[in-house]
C-alpha cells in the first residue's frame, strides 16, 4: 500500500512540476528530425497499453503501430511497438512532460530510434510524432511525397 502512496505523490508532484518548469525539449528542426533519427516510419496507431516498468519505478505507454511506408532506415516490418514514458495504469497517472501522445486509428509519421531499454521511442518527443491527414502532414504544410524528396535530400 505504500507504494501506492508514494507513486500518486510522485505523480502528483511530476503533474505540478510540468507546467510550471522552463521547456527542455530543444529546437528540433525537420533536418535535424531527419537526419537524427535512426528511422522514419508511417502507420496507423493499432493499440495503445500502459503497464508499470518491471521494477516498478515508472509506466510506459505501449503504442503498436501498423507499418503503411517507411521513408528511412533498416526494414522495421508490417509493425512496430514503441515504448513512451508515462501513461496510466488504473489509477494512477504518470505524465511526462514533451513526451508524444497516441489514439488508436489515428494516422502517424513517426521519427524512430532505439532507447536504452531496447524499445523503439520517438525521436524528439512530441516533435517527432506527427499526425497525417489523407496524404498531408499539417504540422510540416507539406504532403507526404513532398516530405519523401526532403527526407531523400537530407538523410544521412
Amino acid at each position: 500500500m505504500k507504494w501506492i502512496a508514494r507513486a500518486a505523490a510522485t505523480s502528483v508532484c511530476l503533474v505540478l512540476l510540468a507546467g510550471t518548469g522552463w521547456a527542455l525539449l530543444p529546437n528540433f528542426t525537420k533536418v535535424d528530425l531527419i537526419q537524427q533519427s535512426e528511422s522514419i516510419v508511417m502507420g496507423t496507431v493499432l493499440e495503445v497499453n500502459s503497464s508499470w516498468s518491471v521494477d516498478h519505478s515508472g509506466i510506459f505507454t505501449y503504442v503498436r503501430l501498423e507499418i503503411r511506408d517507411q521513408f528511412k532506415g533498416q526494414p522495421v516490418g508490417q509493425e512496430i511497438t514503441l515504448q513512451i514514458p508515462g501513461g496510466r495504469v488504473g489509477e494512477i497517472t504518470q505524465v511526462v512532460s514533451d513526451a508524444p501522445s497516441f489514439d488508436v486509428g489515428q494516422q502517424v509519421l513517426v521519427h524512430v530510434y532505439t532507447q536504452d531499454t531496447g524499445y523503439p521511442g520517438v525521436y524528439g518527443w512530441e516533435k517527432g510524432s506527427l499526425t497525417v491527414m489523407g496524404e498531408a502532414i499539417p504540422d510540416y504544410n507539406m504532403t507526404i511525397e513532398q516530405f519523401r524528396h526532403l527526407v531523400e535530400t537530407t538523410a544521412k
